[in-house]
C-alpha cells in the first residue's frame, strides 16, 4: 500500500498571522483603491469645470454674434431707408417745378 503524502496542519498561531498579514493587505489594497478613486473623481471634476467653462465661452460668442448680427440689421434697414430718402430727393431734382 502506497504510502499517503501526510501534510502538516497549520497551527493557530500560523494562521492568525497569516490572517494579520491578509488583512493588512486588504487594507493597503482599500487604501490605494481609496487613492485611485479619489485622483479619478478630481480629474473628472476638472474635466467637468473645463467643459462648464468652455460652455460659458460659447454662450458668451453667440450672444456677441447675436447681438453683432441685430447691430447689422439695424444698420442695413438705416441705410435701405437713406437709400430711398436719396432716391426721392434726386426724383424731386430732376422734375421740373411749376412756376405760378
Amino acid at each position: 500500500m502506497p504510502k499517503r503524502a501526510t501534510r502538516k496542519r497549520p497551527t493557530v498561531r500560523t494562521l492568525e498571522r497569516r490572517l494579520a498579514r491578509l488583512a493588512s493587505a486588504l487594507e493597503t489594497e482599500r487604501a490605494r483603491h481609496d487613492r485611485r478613486l479619489a485622483a479619478v473623481r478630481r480629474a473628472a471634476d476638472r474635466r467637468l469645470a473645463a467643459m462648464v467653462k468652455e460652455i460659458a465661452a460659447l454662450r458668451h460668442h453667440e450672444a456677441r454674434a447675436e447681438a453683432l448680427a441685430r447691430v447689422l440689421g439695424e444698420r442695413d434697414m438705416a441705410l435701405a431707408a437713406q437709400s430711398e430718402r436719396i432716391a426721392e430727393l434726386e426724383t424731386l431734382l430732376r422734375t421740373p417745378t411749376q412756376l405760378g
